[in-house]
């Protein structure tokens, strides 16, 4: 590469043979549908062939050109390298023709992906880059296998075991089910109750009780009998609510054996 440079700060013809390599690692899920497809015009933008080939990691981009007056189908390449104190986007030239045109009128645009070949420089100042064109695994004939159809049982004459069963796990309820439910929304709301009715009686007895102490400073008179029977009595509501609940065994409904 410095005969490269030195060529290019001189403006003289150099005699060199060599051969850049790059073909980075191919994206998965992804193959090669073109290959050794070189960049066409580069001759004509040799300044930006020459900055591109002196940068580095280089990669290519590309975009549709449907106002060329030459070709409709025309795709320009572009190279681009990380320079000394930036990034270079510089045209280089375009997608071959052929390969274009079937590109654009397949409808694979939005699907594929440049892969850069090589560089190669050859004899007097003769610059070909090459490169490839990526897309989504196509699948290939035989490889689709067809569809195996369920295996239907055979039913033998008069054997009821071979009789397929319908909806084997539905549970059906009866109408006793549902007014267990119904009892249960019932006596939930009832304990709820019952828990506010205690706890309000016992914030009263305890208020009442203890302004009845400060007053009389006797906790056994008898104005203390009526706090302590609001006290006594909201507890035991708020016991009655929230005391589990004895656990009724449930038979489980048996289906109907098979015959």
């Amino acid at each position: 590469m410095e005969l490269l440079k030195r060529a290019r700060k001189t403006g003289e013809k150099f005699v060199m043979h060599e051969i850049i390599s790059f073909l980075p690692p191919i994206q998965v899920g992804y193959e090669i549908y073109y290959e050794n497809l070189e960049i066409e015009g580069i001759q004509d933008r040799q300044a930006a062939v020459l900055q591109f080939i002196e940068g580095s990691n280089q990669l290519l981009d590309w975009e549709q050109e449907p106002s060329n007056p030459k070709d409709p189908h025309a795709i320009k390449i572009f190279g681009v390298s990380e320079q000394m104190f930036s990034t270079k986007h510089e045209m280089l030239g375009y997608v071959p023709g052929d390969a274009a045109k079937q590109i654009v009128t397949s409808g694979l645009w939005p699907f594929l992906q440049l892969r850069l070949d090589c560089i190669h420089v050859a004899t007097q100042g003769f610059i070909a880059i090459r490169f490839q064109i990526l897309g989504p695994i196509r699948k290939k004939n035989g490889d689709e296998k067809p569809a195996e159809r369920p295996r239907m049982e055979r039913r033998q004459k008069g054997s009821a075991a071979m009789t397929p069963k319908l909806l084997p796990n539905r549970e059906v309820k009866s109408p006793q089910g549902y007014r267990s439910n119904i009892k249960r929304v019932v006596f939930l709301v009832l304990r709820i109750i019952a828990v506010t009715i205690g706890t309000g009686l016992a914030l009263v007895g305890g208020k009442v009780g203890t302004a009845a102490w400060q007053a009389s400073e006797n906790v056994f008179s008898t104005e203390m009998i009526f706090p302590l029977i609001f006290v006594i009595s909201g507890g035991l509501l708020i016991w009655t609510g929230i005391r589990p609940s004895k656990s009724t065994a449930t038979t489980p409904t048996k289906q109907p054996d098979e015959q």
